[in-house]
């Protein structure tokens, strides 16, 4: 049975192996930076306003992630939430974990308060999954990354 936890420190390999194979899948431009995120990590596991991590496991086997932060803004009157990572194995795929791994945040922004919960550029796999559970593609994300290398 699929168990649906906060990741702990002891998870922090499995995390980084899961981040990677998103990072392959969707073609990023970047790999993740270990030592960096390595340190996000920690500090969204020891403050609950920076964000929450919550893992899918089954059989000591990890099957997804899910990540949120609280940014906070005027129009909201306090923090919303954004989901920053998801990521399930190929595996895993249909078979319910994301759609759990969904469940989880949207349970755990109402309990904060937050006002919406926003994903920006879900991938062509998760954005089923996302309108599945209720959410709206308004198709207004935008990115810029930073640093600009040129104006």
């Amino acid at each position: 049975m699929v168990e649906i936890r906060e990741a702990t420190i002891e998870d922090e390999a499995r995390v980084f192996d899961l981040l990677r194979q998103l990072m392959t899948s969707a073609n990023a431009d970047s790999p993740v930076n270990q030592k960096r995120g390595s340190d996000t990590f920690r500090k969204m596991l020891d403050d609950d306003d920076a964000g929450t991590v919550f893992v899918a496991e089954e059989d000591g086997v990890m099957l997804g992630l899910i990540t949120l932060s609280y940014p906070l803004a005027i129009r909201c009157g306090g923090p919303y939430s954004s989901i920053e990572e998801l990521i399930v194995t190929e595996q895993a795929r249909g078979k319910g974990v994301g759609g759990a791994l969904l469940e989880a945040v949207i349970t755990r922004a109402t309990e904060k308060g937050c006002y919406e919960l926003l994903v920006s550029r879900p991938s062509d796999l998760g954005l089923p999954v996302y309108l599945r559970h209720g959410w709206k593609d308004d198709g207004k994300a935008l990115l810029l990354n930073l640093p600009r290398t040129s104006a």
